[in-house]
């Protein structure tokens, strides 16, 4: 494990939620700064190994997982065109972070969609605006680059100096999770403004409301560090555990 954890106190934080009847509990590890490439079962079994219970369920952070399957890229590795440098300047930002509103990861939209897609969605992104109309650009150039993250924060925050592609494979991902370590996975992207559940290690897991358990964001938003966790269903307070 990482010598940054002092003891297994530090590194756990605990949350309830109460939803249908039901009551779960979240429980956060912090890490060390998941580096690129770096094999994300192991983190999970070094922090969470002693802590699993029947029934669990293991969730991991889709950025996390992104950059250690080496999905993100360093702002020093992407070379800018003419085109992505002209465009990012039409993105505003809002109250909800730069979206795609950076040189950098307006040209990796480039390569994700393709010219003609980008062109495309930002002459009807142009237009639609004018009448009120908002949110056509990402519908047209797809969920790829919608779901585009990093680059947030502040300059000393983790993330800041990457562009992060979406995971590949989230369900195969969440599978080899499961396989690795005997307990169902998922892997949520959730922020403070919602999110989904984008991968699962078994079909069943879908019936859960995973996303609403979740969507208070108990991981928290790039400070904290806590990018894995477990979700145990508890007994009611008050109700008979037999």
């Amino acid at each position: 494990m990482n010598e940054a954890i002092v003891s297994a106190e530090e590194a756990v934080k605990t949350s309830m939620v109460e939803l249908n009847g039901n009551s779960y509990e979240r429980i956060l590890f912090k890490t060390h700064f998941i580096q690129r490439g770096e094999d994300i079962i192991k983190v999970i079994k070094d922090y969470m190994g002693s802590h699993l219970q029947e029934g669990d369920v293991v969730f991991v952070s889709e950025k996390a997982l992104a950059h250690s399957q080496k999905r993100s890229i360093h702002v020093k590795d992407i070379k800018p065109g003419l085109l992505a440098r002209l465009l990012y300047r039409f993105v505003r930002p809002t109250k909800h972070g730069r979206g795609i509103g950076t040189p950098e990861k307006m040209e990796i939209s480039i390569r994700i969609a393709g010219t003609f897609r980008i062109l495309l969605a930002a002459v009807v992104s142009a237009v639609t605006k004018l009448l009120g109309l908002k949110g056509y650009f990402y519908t047209i150039a797809g969920e790829a680059v919608q779901r585009l993250d990093g680059q947030s924060g502040g300059e000393n925050w983790p993330y800041y100096n990457y562009v992060i592609q979406t995971v590949d494979d989230p369900d195969g991902a969440a599978g080899r999770i499961k396989e690795s370590i005997g307990f169902e996975a998922i892997v949520a992207d959730v922020n403070d403004l919602g999110g989904s559940i984008v991968g699962f290690s078994s079909p069943a897991l879908k019936e859960v409301p995973f996303l609403d358990i979740l969507k208070d964001n108990p991981m928290g938003q790039e400070t904290p560090q806590t990018p894995i966790g477990i979700i145990r269903r508890k007994p009611l307070s008050g109700t008979d555990q037999s």
